[in-house]
């Protein structure tokens, strides 16, 4: 890949649960059969062994969230409905490199802890802008679980959480036409 990927979050997660959430510091990740294996599903150049997880050093996930949405290269929003509960975090040019996406992953993870039992979410670094249809990382967030899934096309993803991702991701695009 030589391209940025984007990503796209969307979670439902009560604004409380949110809010705990921004305010911890940031978690690594233990290395375990989901990281490992969806590691080795995944195709790169000069891969290495997954030794060890990295979690963002900054004094909260707020601080964190702060940073990303000030970043003018990432290009960042978030929204969050309040009627469902639903929270979007997304970036139109989020990363190419798989080493530089494991403490986002380790991140959003760590926030499916926060949510409850019956809340569930998606989130997905893919290839939105270049069209060549491929998924760096998918986790799919439920019984306060975030869980690495294989996918790696585009096509693996439900077409309607897929077309929803586009069009917000499309939105923030013509925000900075």
């Amino acid at each position: 890949m030589s391209e940025l990927n984007s990503l796209f979050l969307k979670v439902k997660i009560s604004k409380e649960n949110l809010n705990a959430f921004l305010d911890a510091r940031p978690k690594s990740s233990t290395l375990n059969s989901n990281w490992l294996d969806w590691w080795d599903s995944r195709m790169m150049y000069g891969k290495t062994d997954l030794d060890n997880i990295p979690a963002f050093n900054v004094e909260s996930n707020r601080h964190l969230l702060n940073n990303l949405l000030q970043d003018d290269y990432a290009i960042c929003q978030q929204e969050y409905d309040e009627e469902k509960n639903i929270w979007y975090f997304m970036s139109l040019q989020y990363s190419q490199n798989y080493d530089e996406i494991l403490p986002m992953l380790s991140w959003i993870k760590d926030l499916a802890t926060y949510t409850d039992e019956s809340d569930t979410g998606d989130a997905f670094i893919y290839d939105h802008l270049w069209g060549d249809g491929t998924v760096m990382a998918y986790i799919q967030i439920q019984n306060k679980q975030g869980l690495l899934n294989k996918y790696d096309k585009v096509l693996q993803i439900d077409p309607d959480l897929l077309n929803e991702a586009d069009s917000k991701l499309e939105k923030l695009t013509q925000q900075f036409e």
